[in-house]
């Protein structure tokens, strides 16, 4: 099973207006929770077990999307659908079909239906019911044989000492959100970034770009048989701007810029996109000319969201509940709360009820997760050591209660994820006092020049057993600073790489600013929205690896002209 993770910086956005399909969100409760009754006291098969628990989680997601290239629209698309996810158990507690990390594989893989999962878009009471009857029949199906598998290896397999368990109980919970407001004026929309692509297609170093709108809107109905009903929806809105360039040596050199929001009034007027837009032809420019670094190890400065991919990919993952059971997952963290696992001056915690930083939106933001709990803030790292993970109702060792972590997208299964990932210091140094404590500790190395990394790409992880316990950061912007006169030059070429114990200890400074990243992750329950907040953190060590190449030849003819 896979078992990476990848954190998408996303950075921009602009303005809008209304494209919303409403339902009933008590309607529909109510049809899910009849249906869930019915086959709750009714389903069984003879001489096999019947399910202890069943839950129905059915997000409905409509989506606006558009695109332009060369200064003309070449995408329009507006798309609804409803998405089902049973969750049907057998067993008890203890333990259960979930152990099974293969579902379906013996049985079920040669008869894929795309339509299977899909729930009708109107409020039929009927129809969603048979749907919901077909789902939780075919996953009773399977969770018996799935139950029976994994029971039958326990006949040679010994069993894990730390084991604790398949599910915990969680209170039942009834609540209902207003449905969000989901504005969008697609006309007005479409022209702002066909204007912002024909900008970008008219520079003439560049030789590709688009420009593309994207809003979001996810209604979340859920229902299980301990009672719980809940209904909640939110939004998120991006504007996304490209472009590629070719450096001298033919390397493809690409640049991006997205701005998030959760709400029309957080999106940028046009002045200040157009602000946003010419830094990113400047930087792309310089770019471009920049040369190329090679791998290199040494003192770095993480400023601003590049410090957020760090923490992200060095740590957040590895605290999911989920990575500290079973075989197939490295753990890195499993067994050492209370152990040291990063400086003493610094906190770490989860927090997926902020709302709001600065003004604007968190994209980690939820209220209710994807087993019916409600989000909590969760200590993690206290002064240092480890205090907690980031649970579902699945049990860990020494954590028996979900602090609501559960997430997933699509049909996937929810499992332990980050929201809001927040890092404190009880010491902290200005932005000015950290580029002279970067020069300071490469002159105590003896190295001619340190590392400062600036507007974070994406990065990614790899937690199994089976992989490497690493990590990997891009950066769109790195900086090569001379330790004599403190000059920075722009490089390229290079991404940052490391293994977690190991770089979490080398944090020697924190900044005095925090700075958001918003982005979105994608792990083996899908992709979902995630924040990072965090000041910029200076390390005394970090290892940088030569980038992929990508080196291709001009196009043959100039572009054409009017």
């Amino acid at each position: 099973m896979r078992r990476q993770c990848l954190f998408v910086l996303l950075l921009l956005a602009v303005a809008m207006p209304a494209f919303a399909v409403e339902s009933d969100p008590g309607k529909i409760l109510d049809s899910m929770e009849k249906e869930l009754k019915r086959n709750k006291e009714q389903l069984t098969l003879p001489d096999y077990p019947s399910p202890y628990f069943i839950s129905y989680l059915m997000r409905d997601v409509q989506t606006t999307s558009l695109a332009s290239r060369f200064g003309a629209p070449v995408y329009r698309r507006q798309d609804r659908q409803r998405v089902l996810f049973a969750d049907v158990r057998v067993g008890s507690p203890e333990f259960d079909n979930t152990q099974d990390p293969y579902p379906g594989f013996d049985f079920n893989f040669m008869s894929f239906d795309p339509l299977k999962d899909r729930a009708p878009l109107d409020d039929d009471d009927l129809a969603l019911r048979k749907v919901l009857w077909q789902t939780t029949d075919s996953e009773y199906k399977q969770a018996v044989a799935s139950y029976l598998k994994v029971k039958a290896q326990r006949v040679y397999q010994a069993d894990d000492p730390e084991f604790s368990g398949c599910f915990s109980s969680a209170p039942a919970l009834r609540h209902v959100d207003d449905p969000a407001r989901f504005a969008a004026d697609q006309a007005r929309f479409e022209k702002e970034i066909v204007r912002l692509s024909r900008k970008l297609s008219e520079t003439p170093f560049i030789y590709d770009s688009s420009a593309a709108f994207d809003a979001l809107r996810q209604d979340r109905y859920y229902v299980n048989s301990e009672g719980s009903a809940s209904f909640t929806s939110q939004t998120w809105f991006s504007l996304t701007m490209t472009a590629m360039a070719r450096a001298e040596d033919g390397s493809v050199v690409p640049h991006a810029v997205v701005i998030y929001a959760r709400n029309v009034e957080e999106l940028p007027d046009r002045a200040r996109l157009d602000t946003a837009l010419d830094e990113m032809i400047r930087e792309l420019d310089a770019l471009r000319r920049a040369p190329v670094l090679p791998p290199y190890n040494g003192p770095t400065l993480l400023e601003g969201d590049t410090a957020g991919v760090f923490l992200h990919e060095a740590l957040g993952h590895r605290l999911e509940g989920h990575r500290q059971a079973g075989g197939e997952e490295g753990g890195t963290f499993r067994g050492k709360v209370g152990d040291p696992i990063l400086p003493d001056m610094i906190s770490v915690y989860d927090d997926p009820t902020q709302e709001k930083f600065e003004n604007g939106g968190v994209n980690g933001w939820y209220s209710i997760d994807d087993e019916g709990v409600r989000a909590q803030k969760v200590s993690l790292v206290e002064n240092g050591r480890l205090a907690g993970f980031l649970l579902t109702r699945r049990p860990v060792e020494k954590f028996r209660e979900s602090n609501g972590h559960a997430r997933g997208n699509g049909m996937q299964r929810p499992v332990a994820r980050m929201g809001t990932l927040v890092l404190t210091s009880t010491k902290s140094v200005s932005e000015a006092d950290l580029k002279k404590k970067l020069i300071e500790l490469a002159r105590a190395q003896g190295k001619p020049f340190a590392i400062i990394l600036r507007k974070a790409a994406s990065g990614m992880t790899n937690t199994s057993s089976w992989g490497f316990q690493a990590f990997k950061g891009v950066a769109k912007l790195v900086y090569k600073v001379d330790v004599e006169t403190g000059e920075e030059a722009l490089v390229r070429g290079v991404e940052l790489v490391g293994t977690p114990l190991a770089s979490l200890m080398k944090v020697a400074a924190v900044g005095d600013t925090p700075t958001i990243f918003n982005g979105y992750c994608g792990a083996e329950s899908g992709f979902v929205p995630v924040s990072t907040i965090t000041p910029s953190l200076l390390m005394s060590e970090l290892e940088f690896q030569k980038s992929p190449p990508k080196r291709e030849q001009k196009e043959v003819l100039p572009p054409p002209e009017k």
